[in-house]
């Protein structure tokens, strides 16, 4: 059905299951900043460690035709403004700025970048992208320049998980580039094959609305699956163009990379018919990231043999790398939210819980990018 048409649908039905008030899914429509807004540019941000991944480890996937190599060596962008993008009120943050990227990625290995896998498709296969360092502002009001060693094309898919349409993950891919990095980028640290603690800070680094690179270091964990290690559910502030950004635990290992989560990213108010960013309680979270560990074991399992990701202490004398259970809704991902009255677990009431569940990780899955 049109997506208009399914989301009052939906609308209805979680209507039926309570009111934002008690955390129910009725919430839906406004949905996205967690709290206050904690996007902050890369040169601004006070950690030196995150900033330093953010310029060495981070790649914006930007559709080729949106890049152009000038004869300087340097290259420009093609793209709106995020306020003309999305016919922004005056005042909200970032509309002056570029809006280049599609989707976000990870540096994993000398020349292999992690995405989310509905990043790559029939529709956008990976030769559709510039893999792209180096999008973010360097200071105030200039983004830094972006040269040939900071741009690589798509040599291969090397892994890839595509998730059942009742499922939430498996959702990666994992692309070779054309050649190993330069410039003195380096790969992310991954974090040991072990469960995340409830309410344990998050830090996620990526595109959102196709923006430069923004870093919040502003989420948490809200509930960590300890028992699947499939994905984790948080409350970073995550838009469409979020897909695949690269999310850190408190130590700065990664953790693993978003796939999906609340939307709409904008909305308008009554009287207005400019959008604004919607806006969660922090309690309300409602984002979607891929553990790493089954990332790392489907990309070993498929031959590709990196000892500083395969070797069985090759985290922190850990394995960095561990299977997930095979089912991966396990009462979805808004279970932390849902009102009693639609526990999976009562009869009639849990069946149309599992159909809202399904349906609405359709809908939200607003993070597959748009080539215009």
């Amino acid at each position: 059905m049109p997506v208009r048409s399914c989301l009052l649908f939906l609308l209805g039905l979680s209507m039926a299951c309570g009111s934002p008030a008690d955390g129910s899914v009725a919430g839906l429509s406004a949905p996205v900043v967690y709290g206050a807004d904690d996007r902050v540019e890369v040169y601004n941000h006070p950690d030196p460690n995150l900033r330093s991944i953010a310029e060495q480890s981070i790649v914006a996937l930007i559709p080729s035709f949106r890049i152009n190599r000038e004869p300087s060596g340097s290259y420009s962008l093609f793209t709106d403004s995020l306020k003309e993008l999305r016919g922004l009120c005056e005042g909200e943050l970032f509309g002056e700025q570029p809006t280049a990227a599609s989707c976000s990625g990870v540096l994993i290995d000398d020349d292999l970048v992690l995405t989310a896998g509905h990043c790559i498709d029939d529709h956008t296969p990976c030769d559709s992208y510039s893999y792209v360092f180096n999008y973010h502002y360097d200071q105030p009001n200039a983004l830094a320049e972006i040269r040939d060693e900071d741009v690589y094309e798509c040599r291969r898919v090397v892994s890839q998980g595509t998730a059942r349409a009742s499922d939430y993950t498996p959702d990666f891919a994992i692309i070779q580039l054309d050649r190993p990095v330069e410039g003195g980028r380096a790969p992310v640290v991954i974090r040991p094959a072990t469960a995340l603690a409830t309410q344990e800070p998050l830090a996620m680094i990526g595109f959102g609305s196709g923006l430069p690179a923004k870093i919040d270091s502003g989420g948490s964990v809200a509930d960590p699956r300890a028992a699947t290690l499939d994905f984790f559910v948080a409350n970073v502030d995550a838009f469409q163009g979020h897909s695949g950004s690269a999310t850190f635990d408190s130590q700065n290992r990664l953790a693993g990379i978003l796939i999906g989560g609340r939307a709409p990213d904008y909305v308008s108010f009554e009287g207005e018919t400019c959008g604004r960013v919607a806006a969660y309680e922090n309690s309300q979270a409602g984002e979607l990231v891929h553990n790493i560990a089954p990332i790392v074991a489907s990309l070993c399992a498929d031959g590709w043999d990196v000892e500083s990701l395969c070797d069985p202490e090759a985290c922190g004398g850990e394995p960095c790398g561990s299977s997930p259970l095979p089912s991966s809704t396990g009462g979805g991902p808004f279970a932390p939210t849902t009102s009693p009255g639609c526990n999976a677990s009562t009869g009639s009431s849990g069946s149309l819980a599992g159909w809202l569940a399904l349906l609405l990780f359709l809908v939200l899955r607003r993070f597959r990018p748009r080539v215009a």
